[in-house]
């Protein structure tokens, strides 16, 4: 958003907002300085706020996930974080620059918290809160997204008496199209969990390898394990590409426009790695 960059951070666990323009500038000038001014451990009082680069964001501390989405029907942002016992919403506000709190929900979490996404509904003004993914219990249903609701006055909450599934990574890749990946697999379904196929899109893609991570690409997705990479393509399924060794270990460290990849000797897990950057890849989900 405008250059803003989002972190949970410090001893509390808060938001912050940080202003990546100022941040780069900040750092130009320091390396101007003859002598290095510690200026991150200075009191917040003590530096203007107007010129501050970092700033909390109020009622935050705690924050133990947050997610950013965009609602493509109306352009409105919305920031949330989860909390121990509560969820809080809030959305971009441009002529302030900020996040502004629009909704303050009280609601105990899952612990662990697995999933922490929101799902955009054409029909709703603010997307849904999905904190958890079980076992589908209807007919055809493979799955069932438990979400709160920030729309409803008097029904927040959509629960289930399954237990949970052990999901890696939830997408949501058009309005009635969700990418899960579980274990080994990944499933496309719709905003009711039920298997989704089209031309553009299989219903199930299978891995022989347990998967840790994903990129979602325009026409692929890519699988990271333990020792490598597979891509594979949306449509027909096919493997696009991978990347193969045993003698190392791989973890995903971003994929926002970038991918980047760390390597470290199997061997020696402690030993410094490598980075790599994965090109030739378009823009991600």
């Amino acid at each position: 958003m405008n250059n803003c960059l989002l972190s949970i951070s410090g001893k509390a666990s808060q938001l912050y907002s940080h202003n990546l323009a100022g941040l780069f500038e900040y750092a130009r000038q320091m390396q101007k300085l003859p002598v290095a001014i510690p200026t991150h451990r200075l009191p917040d009082k003590i530096i203007p706020r107007k010129f501050a680069v970092s700033n909390k964001i109020p009622d935050t501390k705690g924050c133990q996930k947050c997610c950013v989405v965009r609602n493509p029907y109306t352009g409105h942002k919305y920031l949330c974080g989860a909390f121990q016992s509560s969820v809080v919403l809030l959305e971009w506000v441009e002529p302030m620059q900020k996040f502004m709190l629009i909704k303050n929900i009280d609601f105990p979490l899952p612990c662990p918290l697995e999933v922490f996404e929101m799902l955009v509904v054409p029909e709703h003004q603010y997307p849904l809160i999905c904190m958890a993914v079980s076992k589908g219990t209807e007919t055809n249903q493979v799955v069932r997204f438990d979400t709160v609701n920030p729309n409803s006055a008097c029904s927040w909450f959509t629960e289930s008496d399954a237990p949970q599934t052990c999901v890696i990574h939830v997408t949501q890749l058009e309005k009635d199209t969700i990418l899960v990946c579980l274990d080994r697999c990944i499933k496309i379904v719709n905003l009711q969990g039920r298997l989704k196929s089209s031309k553009k899109l299989s219903a199930e893609l299978t891995f022989n390898f347990q998967i840790e991570s994903i990129v979602c690409l325009q026409d692929s997705v890519l699988a990271f394990w333990r020792h490598g990479m597979q891509g594979r393509s949306f449509k027909s399924n096919e493997i696009t590409q991978e990347i193969s060794d045993n003698t190392r270990i791989f973890r995903l460290l971003g994929s926002d426009r970038v991918v980047v990849l760390e390597s470290r000797p199997t061997d020696n897990p402690t030993a410094h790695s490598n980075l790599y950057i994965l090109a030739g890849h378009e823009n991600s989900y």
